[in-house]
């Protein structure tokens, strides 16, 4: 099997050649400290590489941007490379000493800024946008699995109103949050259906909506206020796609479930049991990801992360669907030598079929 094959494969709940290996977001620092270079590209974030954020009266554009960079791949050994056109946000950011992006104050506020917001968003059926997409899909079709990076609408919900203005609004303006989710599907829908066209393999949604220990709201809010709009805009998925989101997900996976989608990342270190997760839902969706971040891309031996790599391949990889990958992203935090050091593990644990 080549790359595309196998990804595709495993995403179908198949049994591949071996397991498949990709990193659904580098940061482009550790790009550059593995490949000893700095690096250029056409198109980059001007703020966050997370999203675009924008104030409320400010016009809305989009930041396409490769999510790694082929020559890390290659040099990994990965088997899917992506781009990312990521959802505007509501909000103010600020920046930490070491250069990380946060979000200072989410700015959705009120019914009438969200008009505003509506008025302002980018026109997502604009040719134009999507010529870095149709670049990057020529240059690579066929040596990678290719994705693009999307959030269905959780995400800028949430960190646009802000978690605690979201509680609040549920109760006191259900309303206006059913139509900025609304909102923000309906423009999804959209962009899934011109980003299909341009010919990615599969998509990767990334909507965080839990805690560690539990998702951020109850399933009633899920079914509510989420899912009837986000399942209009999951049906424009004609292609595999993960749903991503840090926490636990157990409690609400079978609602979550009826998106339809065909994998589940990032399975966070700690959160939901590995063998429950395998025995309920690896024949129903493809499990993408658990090494561990924190600990194992930063500070562990190669003996720590062999056995790390070993045991996530012998846990989930059996009878198939089992992608390895990261449990968040490679972010700044990660130690170069460490993520070398997976990917040698990797390459030496995955031949299990």
């Amino acid at each position: 099997m080549n790359s595309p094959e196998r990804v595709l494969t495993a995403l179908r709940g198949g049994q591949p050649d071996k397991v498949p290996f990709m990193f659904g977001f580098i940061d482009k620092r550790i790009r550059e400290a593995l490949l000893g270079e700095k690096i250029t590209y056409e198109y980059e974030p001007k703020k966050a590489d997370w999203a675009p954020t924008f104030r409320p009266d400010e016009k809305f554009f989009m930041e396409p941007a490769e999510c790694t960079d082929a020559r890390v791949a290659r040099l990994l050994g990965l088997d899917a490379i992506g781009m990312q056109y990521m959802t505007p946000m509501v909000a103010d950011v600020d920046t930490t000493p070491d250069g990380t992006i946060y979000i200072k104050k989410s700015l959705l506020t009120s019914p009438e800024i969200l008009e505003q917001v509506k008025k302002n968003m980018p026109d997502v059926d604009d040719d134009r946008l999507y010529d870095p997409a149709r670049k990057f899909v020529s240059r690579y079709k066929g040596e990678f699995a290719l994705y693009c990076r999307i959030r269905l609408g959780i995400a800028p919900t949430l960190n646009s109103m802000s978690i605690e203005e979201f509680s609040y609004n549920v109760y006191d303006e259900p309303d206006f949050v059913k139509e900025t989710v609304r909102m923000y599907a309906q423009w999804v829908s959209r962009l899934i259906d011109n980003l299909i066209e341009c010919g990615f393999d599969f998509l990767w949604d990334f909507d965080d909506m839990a805690f560690k220990s539990s998702p951020l709201f109850s399933n009633k809010v899920l079914r509510e206020f989420f899912l009837p709009d986000l399942q209009k805009a999951a049906a424009h998925i004609t292609v595999p796609w993960i749903f991503h989101s840090d926490g636990n997900l157990l409690p609400a996976l079978e609602d979550l479930s009826t998106l339809g989608m065909s994998g589940l990342h990032p399975l966070e270190p700690g959160a939901m049991d590995l063998h429950e997760l395998k025995e309920k839902w690896g024949k129903r969706l493809c499990l993408v990801g658990n090494v561990d971040i924190d600990h194992c891309m930063t500070d562990a031996t190669p003996e720590e992360i062999d056995a790390v790599v070993e045991d996530r391949i012998r846990v989930l990889g059996p009878g198939g669907g089992y992608i390895i990958s990261d449990s968040n992203s490679v972010p700044l935090s990660a130690n170069p030598e460490n993520v070398r050091e997976i990917a040698r593990c990797v390459e030496k644990h995955r031949y299990i079929y």
